[in-house]
């Protein structure tokens, strides 16, 4: 009984955590084909590649910016982008983007788009340049 309910404290909190937000930011996790059609209807779009810097070697979209989730300085490099423009965050797969998409909601970021299920390979094949 003990385990079950400090399972359903972690739950909570962690459920809280995904939903606290702050009234002008939110983060918007998107399928592929949504986070394309967004990312193509959003003039002067900021689009983060948070992939470690030997997969971006691999291949990048090159109207991308690399900034690492891994790194210990992700906040201090991102918070160089303007926080009033939307910002598209995407990965490999789609974990490390929700782990930084959620840090940049937490930073003050206005409009936060988090591609889920996919990743760079996705969006290379959809043409994203």
């Amino acid at each position: 009984m003990k385990k079950v309910k400090s399972l359903f404290l972690v739950l909570m909190i962690g459920f809280g955590f995904l939903n606290c937000s702050d009234a002008n930011s939110q983060v918007n996790t998107l399928n592929l084909d949504g986070f394309v059609a967004k990312i193509k209807a959003t003039p002067n779009a900021q689009l983060i590649d948070v992939r470690t810097p030997g997969e971006w070697a691999e291949g990048k979209i090159g109207s991308s910016k690399l900034i690492s989730v891994a790194d210990p300085k992700f906040l201090e490099q991102a918070n160089k982008l303007d926080k009033n423009k939307p910002v598209f965050v995407y990965c490999a797969v789609g974990g490390r983007s929700f782990k930084a998409s959620s840090m940049l909601q937490q930073a003050g970021f206005k409009q936060v788009y988090n591609l889920s299920g996919a990743g760079y390979s996705g969006l290379a094949a959809k043409g994203i340049k």
